[in-house]
Formats: C-alpha cells, structure tokens, sequence
C-alpha cells in the first residue's frame, strides 16, 4: 500500500512532470529539472567514440563467456524467456552461457552485501559479460530534491558494479538498463515516476564513467570509483532502454499495454516478458560491443585467431 507521504510524493513529482517522454526521444533539449535528454551526452543515444573505442577493446578479449544477468523479478522474467529465444536463435553463439541470478524482491542494497554472487555454482573466472538491472524498493523521494531515490539509486549501482569487477575479475562489460513503465502499479515496490527516473541514476552512472576515462576522476561525490581503466569497474554502456509512456508509442513503436502485467500492474506478465526479451535480444544483436554474442561474429573471429 502507498502512504499518504508516499502519494504526496508522487503527486508533486507529476506536477512538474505530467508527461515525462522517454530519455531516447527527447535528444538535446531541456526537460523538467534542468535535465537534457539522451542516453548519452549531447542528447545521443549512442556511445561518444572514445568510451566506444575502450568498449571494443574488452569486447574482443571475450570468449566462451558466461553472460550473467542480476537485478529483481522484472530482470529475472525478462531474461528467463530471453536465454529461450537466444538457444533458439541462429544468429546467437553457441558458445555463451547463460546465468540468470535476478530474484525476487533484490533492490540494490541486497545486491551490494554480494551475498548472492557467493552463492553461484559458477566459476568467477568465467563471467565476462553482465545484464545488471537495478531498483530500490518502495523508494519515497522523487525527483527534484538532493535527497532523491534516483539519486541515490546511482550510489548502489556504482557499488554494484565495483562488486561484480572484484567477484569476477575477468568481467570486462556491464551492459545497464533501467525499469519498463510502472504507470500500472498498484503496489509500492517501484511505482512511477521512480520507473522512469531509474533511467537517470543509470545515465549518470554510464556518463560518470566516461569521465572517469577522460579525466581520471569525478566530482560526483556519490558515485564511486568506476574507472575502467585501472580495473575498479567493468566497462558499462546502455543495454536496451525499456520504458515508453504507457500506451503512448515510443518514436520506435514500443509500448507497455496493460495485459503486459500482472494482476497488481507492476509483476510483467509472461506477453510483457516476451516483450521485454525480444527488446534485450535486439540489443545485442545490434551492439556494437556484443560481437561474443552474435555466432557470425564469433566465427569471424575464430577464423582471425587461426590465420
């Protein structure tokens, strides 16, 4: 149930942003808060050339990868039917192996004790690649105010993701992503607008590291040290953005209907994890960074390695 504070809250949060647009479409312009939009800097959606280069750089040292997915139960839905359609699809490595270690309810905070990692029947040699989705549940602070969830949500992934680089040290790339649209829940666990300003925790993540590699350090006091290139973090990029307004199409068509839900307009359905897995295969399919994943890539690069 949501508190009256916590509707408060959310009221004032739609007061100053009754329609938020997806980050990918609204490019360089100023939105609510003094925000750009954009995944990226200068209101792109793709990689700046430089970040890009170091990207490609870990992406060939991986082989035979274990590809690891971590976040909740939205995670765990979405890429339980996606390792499906990747064994069944043609145009996947067979080479990878899939780990799907999301669970029900583990925000952020769980993930950081790295107690779940522990437990893995795998061997940390072998992760290279990670899927990392991360929430804070029943968060109570929306945007604008310092104190905000997003804001602190950006703390607990760095944390994550210095975590994931000491648990496995051969990890080279943390693809991000934040929620799909939470405009149906009835429940507290991440309702809108946190749904939607996860995106932002995720950016400033992304964009920190680029810093990171340009300057060697960072002013943000609330992120952690991601440098990738001195081995505190792995590389990190957007993996696929999965929110879109409701029913409101995206500029490429994507929505969230509300039978893409459960009963208590939060869980995903098994159509909206279908929804979700297609839009992570899509992803990798197309990454640049994600040749590992693609068998045509992978044959390419065998066929480098023996001549």
């Amino acid at each position: 149930m949501q508190t009256a504070g916590m509707l408060a809250a959310i009221l004032f949060a739609t007061l100053i942003n009754p329609n938020p647009v997806p980050l990918n479409d609204i490019g360089p312009a100023q939105w609510a808060y003094g925000y750009t939009g954009g995944l990226y800097e200068a209101g792109m959606n793709f990689d700046p050339a430089d970040h890009l280069a170091i990207g490609l750089e870990r992406a060939a040292a991986i082989q035979k990868p274990v590809f690891l997915a971590i976040g909740f139960g939205e995670t765990r839905r979405i890429f339980d039917a996606f390792t499906e359609m990747a064994r069944n699809d043609a145009r996947v490595n067979r080479d990878v192996t899939f780990v799907n270690a999301a669970c029900e309810g583990c925000d952020a905070s769980t993930w950081a004790t790295g107690a779940n990692l522990n437990a893995l029947p795998i061997n940390p040699n072998d992760v290279q690649v990670a899927w990392v989705q991360m929430v804070t549940n029943t968060p109570f602070h929306p945007l604008p105010p310092q104190d905000s969830d997003a804001y602190r949500l950006k703390g607990s992934i760095a944390i994550v993701l210095q975590m994931l680089k000491a648990r496995y040290p051969n990890l080279q790339i943390a693809y991000l992503s934040s929620r799909v649209y939470g405009g149906y829940a009835t429940t507290s666990w991440n309702p809108e607008p946190y749904a939607y300003e996860s995106a932002l925790s995720v950016r400033w993540i992304v964009m920190g590291q680029i810093t990171w590699e340009r300057t060697g350090g960072l002013w943000d006091t609330r992120i952690g040290n991601i440098d990738d290139t001195t081995g505190h973090a792995p590389w990190v990029a957007w993996g696929p953005y999965l929110w879109a307004n409701g029913t409101m199409p995206r500029s490429d068509g994507l929505t969230w209907q509300r039978d893409d839900f459960a009963a208590d307009g939060e869980t995903l359905s098994p159509k909206g994890a279908q929804k979700g897995a297609q839009l992570l295969l899509q992803f990798l399919l197309g990454e640049p960074t994600a040749g590992w994943f693609r068998a045509n890539d992978s044959l390419l690069r065998l066929r480098a390695v023996h001549h």
